[in-house]
């Protein structure tokens, strides 16, 4: 289950900063080169994916498809896009919904909540997901819609355990209500089915039976190919088995096969990646754990993987401890890859500060979907792009690293570090990719703030750009109201945004109820 495997992973990282002296391990070149070259011709595998939704796009565009036909496609679509793209899915299985309505049958009609859930979860949005996949729980349908009913239940809960303190009762809860879905999904699939099997020696995992444990997951292996997303499930639980066993360069073996079919099946939400990346700092193998890594985030970027995301930011403080390590080795080496640690935590902060924001704007707004569907999609839309810019600003920080370093200027690549050019502009991008946003979801922001000021103190956009003052109460609008969370983000003073604030809210005609009225603005309209 996706707790043990979280398990895994930290152990990994936590043995990694107790000691520098750890003992290397040979490396599974076999199976690293082959991942290698499954990361190289990614792109043909997406191009793969992309073909098969494209046919299933032709289908729903058919005039003479039937309402049942037309049904079944679009939760055909979002069960496809889950684990590669989770806000597409999400968008047809609410399609799906509102078809099932009109032309579907009770069964169908279940099926298209069913898949609405699911990706719900996938996207984070696990609160609204309790609720649907609570309120199915009582109605009664066929054998394999119970089948699925446990299977979404399974994915969710799994989530859940992942956002909690193991130590918590909401984490023995969500434990149990996996566990119970696995029960039921043994209970009610065929004997004979992959999956099923697949389940039991999870189990067995779980509790400790791990000469039992590999066989079947061999066995299944054999059965099975990279394609398949079960076998990539099974190698990493057969990971597991090996590193309970103390053999370190099977368990890396298999964490490679296990990432290499979750590339092969367009998987963008997998754990075995990062967790070899985990591993591979903690054998000093830093060039090629820089490479997992980065490719991992890219691809969760393009699949917007927020659980996924979030988890590896999670990594970021553990990865830098493993950096400190490598300081009696050489000061200039742990330099310059504290200044790459650095820029890599910066993105990750900016891209989950606007994730939470996401997340949280969209909770709120969840019982007026359909019509705060556009602004969503413009929100992700200014999100991906902004992902989209630092990522190429890191990708270009880590080829000027390389290349001074291929060369023999590391102390060239160090003065310019310590000189602060590599930052130089950072700030001002940073503020017109704020202002854009801003300006992209409250197209009426300027207008509406100067409605709450005295008619003399209204202000103007300077350049098509938004003003301290406003840029500040963007902020706020967007719920970052303290003064010391919005100095950190935009590099100003703490005093010169409580400067900022206090001169807005004399400008006011309602100076007490200034900022409640800010926080109002967009919503009214909706």
């Amino acid at each position: 289950m996706k707790k043990l495997l979280f398990i895994s992973v930290f152990l990994i990282l936590l043995s990694s900063s107790e000691s520098c002296l750890a003992v290397k391990w040979p490396l599974p070149r076999v199976e690293l080169r082959s991942l290698d070259n499954a990361m190289r011709e990614s792109g043909k595998y997406s191009k793969r994916n992309a073909i098969k939704l494209d046919s299933l796009k032709m289908r729903l565009s058919e005039k003479r498809l039937s309402g049942s036909a037309r049904i079944e496609t679009l939760i055909m679509m979002s069960r496809f896009c889950r684990q590669n793209m989770s806000d597409s899915s999400l968008r047809y299985s609410a399609m799906a919904v509102d078809a099932s309505r009109i032309y579907g049958s009770l069964r169908e009609r279940y099926l298209a909540s069913l898949v609405y859930t699911d990706a719900l979860a996938a996207a984070g949005f696990f609160s609204e997901a309790i609720h649907d996949y609570d309120s199915l729980a009582n109605i009664h349908v066929d054998k394999d819609s119970r089948i699925e009913f446990f299977k979404v239940g399974r994915r969710l809960y799994s989530n859940l355990s992942n956002y909690v303190d193991d130590e918590s009762n909401m984490a023995a809860y969500y434990e149990d209500r996996y566990v119970a879905c696995d029960d039921s999904l043994v209970a009610l699939m065929p004997e004979n089915d992959n999956f099923r099997k697949f389940i039991i020696a999870e189990r067995m995992v779980a509790n400790g039976k791990f000469a039992a444990a590999r066989n079947v997951l061999k066995k299944l292996m054999a059965e099975l190919g990279p394609n398949s997303n079960i076998y990539g499930m099974t190698a990493f639980q057969l990971a597991s088995v090996y590193k309970s066993d103390g053999d370190q360069t099977q368990y890396a073996a298999y964490l490679a096969k296990a990432a290499e079919s979750d590339i092969v099946c367009n998987v963008r939400e997998g754990f075995a990646l990062p967790a070899l990346a985990a591993w591979l700092y903690e054998q000093n193998e830093f060039a090629m754990a820089f490479r997992y890594i980065n490719f991992a985030l890219e691809e969760a970027y393009k699949g917007n993987a927020r659980v996924r995301m979030v988890s590896m930011a999670r990594w970021v403080p553990a990865i830098d401890e493993a950096y400190r390590c490598q300081i009696s080795a050489s000061r200039n080496e742990w330099l310059l890859f504290a200044a790459v640690s650095t820029t890599l935590f910066v993105a990750l902060a900016v891209m989950t500060f606007f994730l939470f924001k996401q997340i949280s704007k969209s909770r709120a707004s969840q019982k007026a979907l359909a019509s705060t569907s556009r602004m969503k999609d413009a929100y992700i839309g200014n999100f991906i792009g902004l992902c989209s810019t630092y990522s190429e600003k890191y990708y270009s920080l880590l080829k000027l690293v390389d290349r001074k370093i291929s060369s023999g200027q590391a102390s060239e690549l160090l003065k310019t570090i310590k000189s602060g050019k590599i930052g130089e502009g950072e700030n001002e991008d940073f503020y017109k990719e704020i202002d854009s946003v801003v300006l992209t979801l409250y197209p009426d922001f300027v207008e509406k703030v100067n409605e709450l000021l005295e008619p003399a103190e209204r202000v103007r956009l300077k350049g098509g750009q938004l003003t301290p003052e406003l840029r500040i109460y963007a902020f706020v609008r967007l719920g970052v109201s303290e003064s010391t969370r919005i100095a950190k983000i935009l590099n100003y003073s703490v005093n010169t945004v409580y400067a900022y604030r206090n001169r807005m809210r004399n400008r006011a005609i309602d100076r007490e109820h200034f900022e409640e009225n800010v926080l109002k603005i967009g919503i009214d309209d909706n």
